[in-house]
């Protein structure tokens, strides 16, 4: 059996219907302890916004509220959440895209708690997921799975993929050779790399050049095109529930098929239990439990109800092929004319490029929890392997990056889950 199939076969096992029940029923459970919080959310961010321009005292190695902000959504937001949204209606429909809100509005009540108790749990060397989890059981076994698998997942999901997809745009959109493109991401993740805090100061710059290209580029498509907006929106809701959901021409046409499929989806793109964003959170001069895990659940908001969502629409409205590859490159060439394939490419490249910062963020942290004072080993690693990136087939690795992701939201959850309601017991207590 070639390697290929083999990752595919442990993907399909590990990102199966058990651990969607656990991140799904983890984020319905601490929703309900929590009051739904997420209903509220526009009306709570508009009371919070102010953290983001706020100062703080600096200390060594924290973040501004707004780098903080900006390197967790990079993170979470990345060509994923625009190429696989695409993927995900190919496979499982139109319908499917609604449960990806519902992967998400749950998958907030996950994200809140996760920051909430990195936060309490951090003591200013010790930041991340990592440092709740060294709290489950006698050992650190847990806490240092986690690191290995956030690793991982930062080189592979963070890193490899991303400048493979954006080599791609490059090399399909302005006829960039992968070799060239190849030099421009060694020169990028050479400036994320060196000095202090460069991945964050990179993301708090691109994040709103990125934000305001997407978001401006889909609302511009949508406002021409409003009665089909609003059809695109009622299809979603309609064939979530209707038994031709799925427009794929393939046996597992049926809900759940199409349930399981945008579960999958959301959890990928918003990253919600994964613990990724926990230790950008906990990294913040604003030590505040409650503001982390409110910016938390908006960066989860902004991915899947903003993002994911408009490039649904856009997809749905520009008419194209519902069951062809590249959907959603496809779908905004339709819609924006000759003009589509440059704004396409563009927001891909920005969206990679964050999302490696993002991550070499996160991967850093979780390495130098393995291994203190060992920060160059990593920072080659990460170099090496986004140049590696442009040029490798994308298949392996997204697979073994799945199985990363998939590896860290078992433990991550399960421990948000106990720790959870233990931090409610002392609340009771007080």
């Amino acid at each position: 059996m070639e390697l290929t199939a083999i990752i595919n076969k442990i993907n399909s096992f590990l990102w199966g219907v058990p651990l969607l029940i656990l991140l799904l029923g983890g984020g319905i459970y601490l929703s309900i302890k929590l009051g739904f919080p997420q209903i509220h959310i526009l009306k709570i961010m508009k009371k919070t916004v102010f953290t983001l321009f706020k100062k703080e005292n600096s200390e060594s190695d924290s973040l501004s509220q707004f780098q903080t902000f900006s390197t967790a959504l990079a993170a979470t937001v990345g060509t994923g959440s625009v190429v696989g949204v695409g993927e995900c209606i190919r496979i499982g429909g139109t319908g499917s895209v609604f449960w990806m809100w519902v992967s998400a509005f749950f998958g907030m009540g996950l994200a809140y708690c996760e920051n909430y108790l990195g936060v309490r749990c951090s003591d200013g060397k010790l930041c991340g997921a990592a440092s709740y989890l060294e709290k489950i059981g006698r050992t650190k076994l847990t806490a240092v799975l986690f690191a290995v698998f956030t690793v991982g997942a930062s080189l592979g999901m963070g890193n490899m993929v991303q400048t493979g997809s954006a080599a791609a745009a490059a090399r399909e959109g302005f006829g960039i050779p992968s070799y060239i493109f190849a030099l421009v991401v060694l020169i990028f993740v050479f400036l994320v790399a060196v000095g202090k805090n460069s991945a964050a100061c990179l993301c708090e710059k691109l994040v709103p050049i990125m934000a305001v290209l997407f978001i401006g580029g889909s609302l511009g498509v949508i406002i021409f095109h409003p009665l089909k907006a609003a059809g695109a929106i009622a299809m979603i809701v309609k064939n979530a529930f209707c038994p031709t959901a799925c427009i794929t021409g393939s046996a597992a046409g049926t809900i759940i098929f199409s349930m399981v499929e945008g579960l999958k989806r959301g959890a990928f793109s918003n990253e919600a239990g994964l613990g990724s964003t926990v230790a950008v959170h906990s990294s913040c001069r604003i030590k505040s439990p409650e503001l982390q895990g409110t910016w938390a659940m908006a960066e989860v908001f902004i991915d899947t109800f903003v993002i994911c969502t408009l490039t649904a629409v856009v997809i749905i409205i520009s008419g194209t092929d519902l069951t062809g590859e590249d959907m959603a490159v496809r779908a905004y060439n339709a819609a924006l004319g000759g003009a589509g394939k440059y704004f396409m490419s563009g927001s891909l490249i920005l969206f990679a490029l964050a999302t490696v910062a993002g991550w070499f963020f996160i991967g850093e942290r979780a390495w130098r929890y393995l291994f203190p004072r060992s920060d160059m080993i990593y920072r080659i690693m990460a170099i090496a392997c986004g140049c590696i990136g442009t040029m490798w087939s994308m298949e392996l690795v997204w697979g073994v990056s799945d199985i990363f992701n998939g590896l860290m939201a078992v433990p991550n959850v399960i421990g948000v889950l106990v720790l959870w309601r233990k931090e409610v017991e002392m609340r009771n207590e007080e």
